[in-house]
């Protein structure tokens, strides 16, 4: 993958939903143009890279922490689209398993790989959507072992690696116990985070896992939902949506299928409600929101592809009869449409984010200790984690 700029952005949910602040001043969002991009694109090291995986407890009582991760992805997308390493942005891989789920054998320790490591994050939204609930044990150290072996992790130690692993039960259920893995959790330089859903005296089981590699413990809240606001914003950042959308221009194989995708992720973050689907735009409008091997403006700007000697078979029909200079044109085209609508929305989820903290009571921004819920616990563990392995977070 290959950045040459970076787009801010805006951690846009409500206080009780991040830890972080929004800033309220107008955003500036620089995109380099289209035709000029490969020859200013840089290639992005290991060293800028960011590998997250998330281990979701999928038995019968996991709908609400379902739901949080299904929105708070993007609260996580969103605060690491802060951040940068040597000067230069950082780039995300996630992965995604289940666990706990009764249609599952046990002798496959009731957990899956539902996705591997991948910067694609409509894959990922189309991941945590496809999971459903039912009742199954919870084998927390076989899942972290699988998560260990299976996902492509780097092989520097600079790169900050982490896993996540939530759900409600005791720790030390199934035939892996957690301390056989320690020692291959250090080798790969990985740090296991625990994140205990509930009041239950088994917190302490999850706590100290997370102590033995270093990692942090949360028990959040995985039951609390925001209080739904209506704002004056929120058709215009569904209309803002749709243009943006348009500004992709999709090519190679698969190429329909990823666009189908964007639309449904769109669709399912609106259907959770307004704020899941703002908290999805705020992400849209940072660096780490790209399709780099289906749209030809990201893939342009990345410096993936060469606009002048793309073979024409290989181009999508709205380019492949036009002239050399004219493809140019259309691409550059497409991408100041990007960056305008991009920085519209940026301006348009700052003043939704200001209209909501006026209206709600004090009471409401400040949440009664106990309702921390799972993008609290990511985006806290991440940011302090990474600033540790010298990654910097530019608000």
């Amino acid at each position: 993958m290959k950045h040459s700029w970076k787009y801010p952005s805006l951690s846009l949910l409500l206080p009780m939903l991040l830890a972080s602040s929004v800033d309220a001043e107008p955003v500036n969002i620089n995109m380099p143009k289209a035709s000029k991009a490969a020859s200013q694109s840089t290639a992005i090291t290991e060293k800028e890279l960011v590998q997250v995986a998330l281990l979701l407890d999928t038995s019968g009582s996991m709908d609400g922490l379902i739901d949080q991760a299904r929105c708070q992805l993007w609260n996580v997308v969103s605060e690491l689209s802060k951040a940068e390493r040597n000067g230069t942005a950082v780039a995300l891989h996630i992965g995604v398993y289940q666990y706990g789920a009764h249609d599952i054998p046990a002798h496959e320790g009731h957990l899956r790989q539902v996705l591997d490591f991948t910067d694609n994050l409509d894959e990922v939204s189309a991941a945590l959507f496809s999971l459903k609930t039912d009742g199954g044990d919870e084998y927390c150290g076989q899942v972290i072992g699988a998560a260990l072996n299976d996902l492509g992790w780097s092989n520097s130690p600079d790169v900050y690696k982490a896993i996540f692993i939530a759900g409600n039960e005791s720790f030390d259920q199934g035939k892996i116990s957690y301390g056989e893995l320690l020692s291959h959790i250090s080798s790969k330089s990985v740090t296991v985070n625990t994140i205990f859903c509930g009041n239950k005296k088994e917190s302490e089981q999850w706590d100290s896992a997370a102590r033995l590699s270093g990692g942090l413990f949360a028990k959040i809240d995985h039951n609390h939902h925001l209080p739904q606001m209506v704002t004056p914003y929120d058709q215009e950042m569904r209309t803002l949506n749709q243009k943006m959308n348009k500004t992709f221009v999709w090519y190679g194989d698969g190429s329909q299928e990823v666009a189908k995708n964007q639309q449904i992720q769109d669709a399912n973050a609106q259907k959770m409600s307004d704020h899941a689907f703002a908290a999805r735009m705020s992400a849209k409008v940072g660096h780490l929101y790209h399709h780099v091997h289906n749209d030809l403006v990201d893939a342009v700007a990345h410096g993936k592809i060469d606009i002048t000697t793309m073979p024409k078979e290989k181009m999508p029909e709205v380019i492949k009869n036009l002239t050399p200079k004219e493809r140019g044109d259309y691409i550059e085209m497409k991408s100041s449409q990007r960056q305008s609508v991009r920085r519209q929305m940026a301006e348009l989820i700052t003043k939704r984010h200001s209209f909501l903290e006026s209206k709600m009571s004090q009471s409401q921004k400040n949440p009664a200790k106990g309702s921390v819920v799972l993008g609290d616990a990511l985006v806290k563990a991440i940011r302090t984690q990474a600033e540790s392995k010298g990654y910097v977070f530019t608000r």
